[in-house]
């Protein structure tokens, strides 16, 4: 860790802090987008550059068996929990999809069988990319989920309060 600070790129640490936001910018659209392709080339093309025009052997050290052991770790029980939660909200949905018929595209079956096509690449990218996933999920699906749960649980007080405003015009 002592090397962290001689990373550059082109003789730069500049371009080496730039061509890291670029790459952090391109995973997270990634994970927003839901499509591991921006994440999977950036990572190419960032490999390369460090490979022939940056301090690669800096970057090397960083990776140990250990540290690479841990990250697969934290980001396969990530990827459970990602998910179970996958499954719950997919239950949830199928709730309000008509069985299986011929009339209905959009069934419980050809809505389960879509998602489960869906789910390899959600899960490679929970996996290994789970530090950008996990703050995406934190600031965009948890606040929601949360509010909704919360909003579940008193919507039936704001319901009153709405039919007290409506009878008082009367």
């Amino acid at each position: 860790m002592n090397d962290i600070l001689t990373i550059t790129l082109f003789g730069s640490t500049l371009y080496a802090f730039i061509a890291l936001g670029v790459f952090l910018i391109l995973c997270e659209l990634s994970d927003i987008y839901e499509n591991g392709f921006f994440a999977f080339g950036t990572l190419i093309v960032i490999s390369v550059l460090y490979y022939f025009w940056g301090s690669f052997q800096a970057v090397y050290e960083i990776f140990t068996p250990i540290t690479i052991s841990t990250y697969l770790l934290i980001g396969l029980v990530y990827s459970f929990i990602r998910t179970y939660i996958a499954g719950r909200k997919l239950g949830e949905k199928l709730k309000t999809l008509p069985e299986a018929s011929e009339k209905n595209y959009r069934n419980k079956d050809t809505e389960k069988a879509d998602y489960i096509d869906n789910l390899k690449g959600n899960v490679f990218r929970w996996w290994f990319m789970w530090p950008l996933s996990l703050l995406n999920w934190l600031f965009t699906d948890l606040i929601k989920d949360t509010w909704n749960l919360i909003y579940s649980k008193m919507n039936k007080l704001y319901n009153n309060i709405l039919e007290l405003g409506i009878k008082s015009i009367k």
